[in-house]
């Protein structure tokens, strides 16, 4: 009701403003509707047959910025286009329409409206320049270049548009025009930072890495910037140009003496080239000027573990854990602590770190060791259990490692109670699921496992070891061939290198008859992994197959030589005997 007696008012007050201002200038009638909104090709029907009326255009434009103002867009959009058909060369009700529509989030409408400004305002930039961002926007970035492209034909002067437009031609990969439009740039401002800038990191994508750094000394060299060096010095660091990369950090710290990236580049640099003493100056002089200076005590007691140095480490973290002030540092200590073996001294300092920090877990689990080599099964269990029963420190390694407890203590039930407790918790989970699957096999119950394992594949189908178990699995029970052919070479292509993958190929090779892709196989398996008993036992098989008892004799023996429990030395003393 007040939004009512508002307009009306407003009516009247404008309708008597305009009737002393403009003579006998019209006044909108109350039902000049419309009854959809305008879009462009919609409006010239309107345009073409209505007379100019300023004074009709000015009321609804007044109107339409009212309603806008209170975020009445829908008002607000009918109050411009009413304004525009009482005069549809209004230019700023015509720039004010796609500025409301892009607050409404209509787009397409908006880029309609700017099309029309262009085509009844040819010379204007403005326009093109906020449908050219529209259209990156969208991701039309071929529009954007055409606009740009008109952008500098009306203005071939322009440094700001070539920059932009060579950016454009750059992401869409036209690295000719890109470097073109760049140097057009230049030949404007030969000391343009940024046509400096985009031609190194074209050239970069061009590999062309000497033109890249000529063009980025050469920027540097126009405005230097600690931002541009460290820029400069991480492209130094890919071409492993060690030299430059450490004058551009002493540069910046020359000019930024607590420029904590530049300090930890430098560091690093260092010792890459084994300069671990000028390293540790570096540290020094970075403690000198850090408002955190424990993160560089940290970073120093790392340098000293580096180069084993113990007790230095422990003369920078033992203060600041006594403090309390850094649990990197606590934790820290208590690895070093656990190294010494002083198990009891470690164990107090982790129990004093808090779940805040960010690698808590490894906390737990680090005591959870500790308490297993002394002996405290039960305490270690309870201790994980605890940290479960906390919703922010559950994780899914701790529910996989207290399953796995159970199952050592042959307590097998309760190991898949926790795993099915964790399933509910993290249904998509694929460690959860690969690891429930490898007790399930332990079980003999290998369709359950195998079920987990598709599960696995079906949540991250590119999961080699998962691929490696089934096709392995199907193939030793000499079915799914083909198909465990495929996964097993999938699996090859995504841990190359693999012995155990390699073993699988050999196994399925020699089920599908391929022996001689079978040994070869297996012997690569044995190169990478000499002292595996199932490879030398599988040797054994092909050989046997390929009518050589004496190699399959001998393969037989390694292998029960390198099985560490009975039945497996057993099993091959059986095949021995059967030569």
């Amino acid at each position: 009701m007040k939004h009512q007696i508002f307009c009306r008012s407003l009516f009247i007050f404008i309708a008597i403003t305009l009737f002393f201002c403009s003579g006998c200038s019209s006044i909108p009638r109350e039902d000049l509707a419309i009854d959809q909104h305008l879009i462009p090709e919609e409006s010239d029907l309107f345009f073409s047959t209505e007379q100019t009326d300023s004074a009709c255009s000015y009321f609804y434009f007044l109107w339409g910025t009212h309603a806008e103002n209170n975020k009445l867009y829908s008002e607000a959009e009918e109050a411009f286009e009413k304004a525009l058909i009482c005069d549809p060369d209004s230019s700023y009700v015509l720039r004010r329409l796609p500025i409301l529509l892009l607050r409404m989030e209509k787009q397409a409408g908006a880029e309609k409206w700017l099309r029309t400004l262009i085509e009844k305002f040819p010379d204007d930039t403005q326009d093109r320049l906020l449908l050219a961002r529209l259209n990156i926007r969208s991701g039309e970035i071929d529009k954007a270049i055409i606009l740009y492209t008109e952008l500098i034909e009306l203005n071939p002067l322009d440094e700001t548009m070539l920059l932009r437009l060579g950016f454009l031609y750059a992401e869409q990969n036209q690295y000719m025009e890109a470097k073109q439009t760049f140097h057009q740039a230049l030949s404007i401002n030969n000391d343009s930072l940024f046509a400096h800038l985009y031609l190194a990191r074209l050239a970069i994508q061009t590999e062309d890495m000497k033109q890249a750094a000529t063009w980025y000394e050469k920027a540097l060299a126009i405005n230097w910037s600690a931002d541009l060096a460290l820029e400069l010095a991480e492209f130094y660091d890919m071409q492993k140009n060690d030299k430059a990369v450490e004058r551009q950090y002493r540069t910046i710290l020359e000019n930024q003496p607590d420029n904590l990236v530049a300090g930890l580049g430098l560091v690093h640099t260092l010792l890459r080239q084994d300069k671990e003493k000028d390293a540790l100056q570096i540290l020094a002089d970075l403690r000198k000027n850090s408002a955190d200076p424990n993160q560089i005590d940290i970073i120093t007691a790392r340098l000293y573990l580096r180069s084993n140095n113990l007790e230095k480490a422990v003369a920078i973290l033992e203060p600041i854990a006594i403090r309390q002030e850094a649990a990197e540092a606590t934790y820290m200590l208590a690895v070093i602590r656990y190294q010494q073996k002083k198990l009891e001294v470690a164990l107090d300092l982790l129990q004093t770190i808090e779940e805040e920090y960010i690698n808590y877990e490894d906390s737990i689990l680090l005591q959870v060791r500790i308490l297993l080599e002394k002996k405290k099964n039960d305490k270690a269990i309870q201790l994980i259990q605890q940290t479960l029963d906390n919703e922010n420190t559950a994780t899914p390694r701790l529910y996989i490692l207290l399953a796995s407890l159970y199952m050592e203590q042959k307590q097998p039930q309760k190991g898949y109670d926790i795993l099915d407790v964790a399933l509910i918790k993290y249904p998509d989970n694929t460690k959860i699921h690969f690891e429930y699957a490898l007790f399930l096999e332990q079980d003999s119950m290998q369709q359950e496992a195998i079920a987990h394992m598709e599960k696995v594949l079906e949540l991250e189908p590119n999961h080699a070891d998962a691929l490696n178990y089934l096709g392995y699995t199907w193939a030793d029970s000499n079915v799914n061939l083909e198909k465990a052919l495929e996964y097993i070479q999938k699996a090859m292509l995504l841990k190359p290198g693999n012995g155990y993958i390699q073993d699988s190929l050999g196994w399925v090779y020699f089920r599908m008859g391929k022996l001689d892709l079978a040994l070869k196989e297996i012997l690569t398996a044995l190169q990478l992994e000499p002292n595996d008993p199932n490879i030398h036992e599988h040797l054994g098989d092909i050989y046997l197959k390929q009518g050589d008892t004496k190699k399959a004799k001998e393969a037989y023996k390694k292998a029960e030589q390198l099985f560490s429990t009975v039945n497996n030395k057993v099993r091959m003393q059986e095949k021995i005997n059967a030569l």
